[in-house]
């Protein structure tokens, strides 16, 4: 007798092939049969007639580096399908960190500054251990981030390693890299990882080529220069020998909407002609954005948030900020996009509530202060923290990149609940992204065939982490499975609502157990630490 046998549903397997009809069995935690009309009985037997049975979805670029241990039970996550996350992005990561650092570390950090959860460890090993002690309800593997390297190494000093700091982030590097991570992460419009230079990556890419790892990067730029910060990346990863995604990739603004998303995939393309392993992802989003503190200036963030509150305090230098950002051919246009478009999503004091779904220009106007002075304003009231969320995205620019063979969605989100310490105003593409993909990119737009929707959110992620028992429907593999309605699934958050469930989703296994049923989420967390 199996634990679990799928009938009836149309099989997408993940490779992208044309949907078949087959029944699945589970036993334990993988697949252990899969035929037309499976005999047998089971403890467990759904019928998915009028479903689509597919693996479980790999998110390939998260933060729920300590949302995992807030709440363990990645509600925003598995509810649309998720079954497994890779963390540590953007050049944050929650090791490794000296003791003395942590208090700083923690609260500089937007990924981390989350109440609920103790800090109890300083090097990978320690961590992974809390994600395993935390039970997550999802599969989830992490990245060393550069920054955290960094901030180990020589704090927030705007200036190249010594051969000492620099032999510190390799052997922190390799630390992680043997209790456990799987590869390597940049963020460098963020300090301190902004202030590095191609070469400081090459030679933390060799570590990671030592472990037959990856690369992520939060490129350099992605208005004028996305180009040149595309072609660093693609250096580092030929200069290492190692394989180098670039995180959600697209023309930011306006003004570089159209020709240049195609002059970016020939990028790619051409470095991939030459046997450069390089590849992109995207959200699906047209509003963009993040942190607003990564519009600032190097100069103005360095030495972390107390010395950027400071600079921000003082009227001449808040004016020196504002006219840098104008004048530096770099950074010029950043703070200059409609102020009326820049939406608050994410505040780090619960008393800037009320500014969530509102825009920068409507708050400065209530100040009777101009937008810029306003929202350096803001950044010094909430330490920094708040998120906004323009439009930086053309849609045009968005089908060509997730219609590209390369192209993979992912949410660039957290694994949040709607109660509790994760229940602040937020992004709502922690909640939406992955069925906005199957139910508008694929139903509503025909951007993308239903097939390839589902191969782009599970063996193409899978793959790119390097994880072979995942992301296919096969005999032998881990039952991560997600069954969905291909007719009603679809994103319902706003920014007004943003912790609104999806649709659609009606089952979700993670490693042989029933997560999620008919929408609701058990209270089983069957994930592990890969």
């Amino acid at each position: 007798m199996y634990d679990v046998i799928i009938r009836n549903g149309r099989v997408m397997d993940g490779t992208g092939n044309p949907w078949y009809r087959a029944d699945l069995a589970i036993a334990g935690d993988r697949i252990v049969a899969m035929q037309r009309q499976l005999e047998g009985d089971a403890v467990c037997e759904i019928d998915a007639e009028g479903l689509i049975v597919a693996p479980g979805f790999v998110d390939l670029h998260a933060h729920s580096d300590v949302t995992l241990l807030v709440n363990p039970r990645a509600e925003s996550a598995v509810r649309q399908g998720i079954t497994t996350q890779l963390i540590g992005q953007c050049g944050f990561s929650a090791a490794p960190v000296k003791p003395e650092d942590l208090l700083e570390f923690r609260n500089d950090s937007f990924i981390f500054s989350f109440d609920g959860y103790d800090w109890t460890w300083n090097d990978m090993a320690g961590y992974l251990q809390a994600l395993r002690n935390a039970g997550p309800a999802i599969n989830v593997a992490t990245l060393v981030g550069h920054g955290a390297l960094r901030q180990y190494a020589m704090g927030q000093a705007n200036r190249p390693p010594t051969e000492d700091e620099m032999a510190t982030m390799k052997t922190e590097l390799d630390r992680a890299l043997e209790q456990g991570a799987i590869g390597l992460s940049s963020g460098l419009t963020y300090a301190p990882g902004r202030f590095c230079e191609a070469c400081e990556l090459v030679e933390l890419g060799k570590v990671v080529a030592r472990h037959s790892g990856i690369y992520q990067t939060h490129m350099r730029n992605y208005q004028k220069f996305l180009l040149e910060s595309i072609e660093e990346s693609i250096q580092v990863g030929e200069e290492a020998g190692i394989p180098v995604n670039t995180s959600h990739t697209y023309p930011a603004g306006k003004t570089f909407w159209g020709e240049l998303a195609h002059q970016a995939t020939d990028l790619v393309d051409a470095a991939r002609s030459r046997g450069v392993e390089v590849s992109f992802d995207v959200t699906p989003w047209t509003r963009g954005g993040g942190p607003y503190m990564q519009l600032l200036p190097s100069w103005a963030q360095e030495g972390g948030v107390a010395s950027l509150k400071k600079r921000l305090a003082d009227p001449d230098t808040r004016a020196k900020i504002i006219q840098d950002i104008a004048n530096n051919d770099r950074w010029k246009g950043k703070l200059e996009a409609s102020w009326n478009d820049q939406i608050i999503a994410r505040v780090g004091k619960k008393e800037h509530h009320p500014w969530v779904g509102r825009t920068i220009g409507e708050l400065s106007a209530e100040r009777g202060v101009p937008p810029a002075e306003g929202a350096m304003l803001m950044l010094l009231e909430d330490d920094a923290q708040f998120w906004t969320a323009p439009t930086t995205k053309s849609q045009d620019d968005l089908n060509h990149i997730l219609s590209h063979p390369l192209g993979v969605p992912i949410t660039d989100g957290m694994a949040l609940a709607p109660y509790g310490p994760l229940g602040e105003p937020t992004n709502p593409r922690s909640y939406g992204t992955f069925p906005r993909v199957l139910g508008r990119y694929a139903r509503e737009w025909g951007v993308i065939s239903m097939e390839v929707a589902v191969q782009k959110l599970t063996s193409i992620p899978a793959q790119r982490m390097g994880l072979a028992d995942r992301g296919l429907l096969r005999p032998g593999l881990y039952a991560d499975v997600t069954i969905f309605n291909a007719e009603t699934v679809i994103d319902r958050e706003t920014y007004k609502d943003s912790h609104a469930f999806p649709a659609g989703i009606e089952y979700v296994f993670v490693n042989g157990k029933l997560v999620v049923e008919c929408g609701e989420q058990h209270d089983i967390r069957s994930g592990i630490v890969l």
